[in-house]
């Protein structure tokens, strides 16, 4: 009948039924306290099994990237961007539909360029109009961290943490590091926190429209507290602005002077340009032409 059906113990109600629409047995244990034949105890029937909790955590499979962004060699021995490095370098090219009608003819040929290139895992391409060399996605991304120069295509969001855009030269705030071998210098540097410019000395220009500082000119820079002139010995010329014959270094390099004009050191720890030995006839350059003894 319908009630014996419902109270019946061996079958469960359809409600119960974990979501199922048609009843399920129910499950029974049966226990003994005497002990087995062998003097082991009798297992439970249908009990739920006892695992170490190392054990029974679930094993989930490893995901195909960390986030361990690296390089492997091709098959002509060319370096190229692995699988990860390729994956993260395309989610970060993407450009809606509406950012790319609104490109010139020019910026869509160097856009196709720059993912031809991300396909291709290399990490440069080759500009089309200029024919230099550029960074893409990828090798910016194996850098680990923004550069500061404003590259093309710089996937760190350079607009979020920079208050104005790169300009190459030294003018007022660029860092300059001291080369030659004074207490102040070496302090400056041991610290940490470089010199950095705070006015050039060149005649025919107004005080608000300070030009930018070249190899040999003097300026005056704020270092450790206190405000010393110097004189440019390296400076890091842009790609665009080089000069044939006149060598570049990594850092914009200065000498310090005293309040008479001299060195205020005795020794230029680093070679400087042959050309600013033209400078000789300056009274205060030839003191630091004196203490240089390496040239390029």
């Amino acid at each position: 009948s319908l009630l014996s059906r419902i109270f019946s113990p061996s079958v469960s109600s359809i409600a119960c039924a974990s979501g199922r629409w048609y009843p399920q047995p129910a499950s029974h244990r049966f226990t003994s306290s005497l002990p087995s034949i062998n003097g082991e105890e009798k297992k439970e029937k249908g009990g739920e099994v006892r695992l170490s909790r190392e054990s029974a955590a679930p094993l989930y499979a490893p995901p195909r990237g960390e986030k361990k962004l690296g390089i492997v060699k091709g098959k002509k021995g060319e370096i190229l961007a692995d699988y990860v490095l390729f994956e993260e370098a395309i989610q970060k090219v993407k450009v809606h539909w509406i950012n790319y009608d609104g490109l010139t003819s020019k910026e869509r040929d160097i856009h196709m360029k720059h993912i031809q290139s991300i396909e291709e895992r290399k990490l440069s391409y080759k500009d089309p109009d200029t024919g230099y060399v550029v960074l893409n996605t990828s090798q910016l991304l194996l850098n680990g961290k923004c550069c500061g120069n404003g590259c093309r295509h710089c996937p760190y969001e350079l607009s979020k943490h920079r208050s104005r855009p790169p300009v190459m030269g030294i003018h007022r705030r660029t860092r300059c590091m001291v080369v030659d071998n004074s207490q102040l210098g070496k302090e400056a540097h041991s610290s940490g926190k470089l010199a950095y410019c705070i006015h050039v000395y060149k005649q025919g220009f107004r005080a608000k429209h300070m030009p930018h500082a070249t190899l040999g000119d003097k300026i005056l820079v704020a270092i450790r507290g206190e405000m010393k002139k110097a004189f440019v010995v390296g400076a890091n010329t842009h790609v665009h602005l080089r000069k044939h014959g006149v060598p570049v270094t990594d850092t914009n390099n200065i000498v310090l002077l005293n309040e008479e004009g001299n060195p205020l050191g005795t020794r230029v720890t680093t070679a400087i340009p042959a050309q600013l030995k033209e400078k000789v006839d300056n009274a205060q350059f030839a003191k630091v032409l004196a203490i240089s003894n390496k040239f390029l």
